[in-house]
C-alpha cells in the first residue's frame, strides 16, 4: 500500500481518532469523554517527554486548552508531527497536574509550593483557565508565612491580582515580610513608596531595607541602591540614628549617597513641609467626620472608639474570612462601600458567631452617603429577633435581606439590600425599599470593614 502524504495508513488512523475526539467534544462531554480515553491510553497521538518519563496525550485536546501547544502543533514546527515532544526544565509531577487539569478541568494540588509551580507551568504553556484558577487559589492561600514568595511568584508571572493582595499584606507586616530577600525589587519599591506601611517609625523602614539589601544573592549596584534609598524619608529619622546607623552603611561612604541625604533636607527646607509619617490607616472608608457620626449613634455610654477587626481587601472576601476575624468579638460596626461610591452599614450589640438568624435588640443599619445626597440616616430594627443574618458562608448581613453581603462580595453584583426588618426614623420621606442604599437592589462591594466597639 502506497503511503499518502499524510502518513498513509497511520495518517488515516490519526484522522479517525481525531473524528472520534471531535464527536466527543461536540457531545457536551468533552472533558469526561476525552479523559476516559486518555486514562485508558486509547487514541493518543503524541507523547510528552518530561525528564525520563513519557506522558501519552491527544493533540486535539491539549491544543484546545493550551495556546502554546496549539501553536506548537500548527504545522510550522517539527513538533507538529513528531511522535515525542520534549518539555524541558519542568517538574514531571507538576506537568502531570497540568495534564489532569486540561483533561478534567481540575487537579489535586498538595501544597502552596506546588501550586506556585503549577501557575508557572500554566504561564509557560499559556493555559489561560488554569492560570486564572491557580492565581485565585494562591490568593486564597496567602498568609504571612508565604507572602514574600507570593510576591515573587506574582512578579515573575505577571499576576496583578495576587501582587496587589500580597502587597497589602506586606504593608501590614512590613518588617517581617519585606526583610525577606525573596521579595522582588519591584514590590520592594512599591512598598517603600507607600504612606501606609504599618511601622512604628521610619527607622524601621531603613533597617528593613538594609536587611533586604544584605540578603540579596546578587548584590544590587550602587545606582539601584541609591534609587531605593531615595524612597526612605531621611528627614524623619532621628539625628542619633542617622549618625550611628545610616552613616555606618558602606554605601554612605560615597559622595553620591551623602548628596541624597542633603537633597532631601534641602527640599524640606525649601517647601517648609515635612514628609508624611507612615502608618496604617484606621479606615479605608470612614473619614474623621463619619467616624464621629457613627459614634454619636451608639447608645453605649462610654463607647468612644472603633477598632478595626476586618478589612476585606486585606483579610479576604470569603464569608469565612470575615467570621474568622469577627466572631465572638462583642459589639461591632460594619461599614460597606459599594463600587458606585455609596457608603452604608450596620451595628449589632450581639456578637457574630455563625449561628444563623440572631436577635439584636439595639441593632441598627445606616447610610452615610447614598443616591440623592441625603445626609446620614439611621434605621432602627423593628423586631429584635431579626437583628442579624449570621451564617458562616456570608459576610456581615443584617435583617431578612436588609443588607446581605455574600462571599466574594467584590466579584459581581450578587449582594443585595431590601429594607424589611428595619425602619426609617419618624418624619423621613418614603423611599423605595430596594434602592435606598445604592440606587439599585443589587450592589458590588469595593470595600467592607468591621470594627469592634471599644470604650
Amino acid at each position: 500500500m502506497k503511503r499518502s502524504s499524510d502518513g498513509g495508513a497511520g495518517g488515516a488512523s490519526k484522522q479517525r481518532c481525531a473524528r472520534i475526539l471531535v464527536g466527543l467534544l461536540g457531545s457536551g462531554g468533552a472533558k469526561h469523554g476525552a479523559a476516559a480515553l486518555w486514562r485508558q491510553g486509547l487514541y493518543c497521538d503524541v507523547q510528552f517527554r518530561v525528564g525520563d518519563k513519557l506522558f501519552p496525550a491527544h493533540r486535539l485536546v491539549l491544543a484546545t486548552e493550551s495556546t502554546y501547544l496549539a501553536t506548537l502543533f500548527s504545522g510550522q514546527f517539527t513538533e507538529a508531527l513528531a511522535p515525542i515532544v520534549d518539555i524541558r526544565e519542568m517538574d514531571l509531577r507538576v506537568f502531570k497536574l497540568a495534564l489532569d487539569y486540561m483533561y478534567d478541568g481540575s487537579c489535586s494540588v498538595p501544597d502552596v509550593g506546588t501550586l506556585q509551580q503549577l501557575l508557572a507551568v500554566a504561564s509557560r504553556l499559556q493555559i489561560d483557565s488554569l492560570l486564572a484558577d491557580a492565581a485565585t487559589a494562591l490568593d486564597q492561600s496567602l498568609s504571612m508565612d508565604n507572602c514574600a514568595s507570593m510576591l515573587a511568584c506574582a512578579d515573575q508571572h505577571h499576576v496583578p491580582q495576587l501582587a496587589l493582595r500580597a502587597e497589602a499584606m506586606a504593608r501590614e507586616a512590613f518588617v517581617d515580610v519585606a526583610s525577606n530577600p525573596a521579595v522582588p525589587t519591584s514590590s520592594m519599591v512599591a512598598l517603600l513608596q507607600s504612606d501606609r506601611l504599618n511601622v512604628k517609625s521610619e527607622e524601621q523602614v531603613f533597617e528593613t531595607l538594609s536587611t533586604w539589601f544584605k540578603g540579596q544573592a546578587e548584590p544590587l549596584g550602587e545606582e539601584e541602591q541609591l534609587q531605593m534609598l531615595g524612597l526612605v524619608r531621611f528627614t524623619l529619622l532621628s539625628q542619633d540614628f542617622r549618625d550611628s546607623t545610616v552613616m555606618a552603611e558602606p554605601v554612605f561612604s560615597k559622595p553620591r549617597a551623602r548628596n541624597l541625604l542633603l537633597a532631601q533636607f534641602q527640599a524640606e527646607l525649601l517647601s517648609g513641609d515635612k514628609p508624611t509619617k507612615r502608618g496604617k490607616p484606621p479606615s479605608e472608608i470612614l473619614s474623621a467626620e463619619t467616624h464621629r457620626q457613627i459614634l454619636s449613634w451608639l447608645d453605649m455610654g462610654a463607647a468612644t472608639k472603633l477598632e478595626l477587626l476586618y478589612r476585606a481587601s486585606y483579610d479576604g472576601w470569603k464569608g469565612e474570612d470575615f467570621h474568622l476575624r469577627c466572631d465572638n468579638k462583642g459589639p461591632t460596626v460594619t461599614v460597606i462601600k459599594c463600587t458606585d461610591g455609596y457608603v452604608f452599614g450596620g451595628f449589632t450589640s450581639t456578637a457574630w458567631a455563625s449561628r444563623g438568624v440572631e436577635a439584636s435588640a439595639d441593632a441598627f443599619i445606616f447610610s452615610l452617603h447614598r443616591p440623592g445626597g441625603v445626609g446620614p440616616v439611621k434605621l432602627a430594627v423593628k423586631a429584635a429577633k431579626d437583628g442579624i443574618f449570621d451564617i458562616w458562608v456570608c459576610g456581615p448581613s443584617f435583617g431578612m435581606g436588609d443588607i446581605r453581603v455574600l462571599s466574594g462580595a467584590n466579584i459581581d453584583e450578587r449582594n443585595f439590600s431590601t429594607i424589611h426588618s428595619y425602619e426609617l426614623p419618624p418624619g423621613h420621606p418614603p423611599v423605595d425599599d430596594e434602592t435606598f442604599f445604592t440606587g439599585a437592589r443589587r450592589f458590588r462591594a469595593a470595600e467592607v470593614e468591621v470594627f469592634r466597639v471599644r470604650a
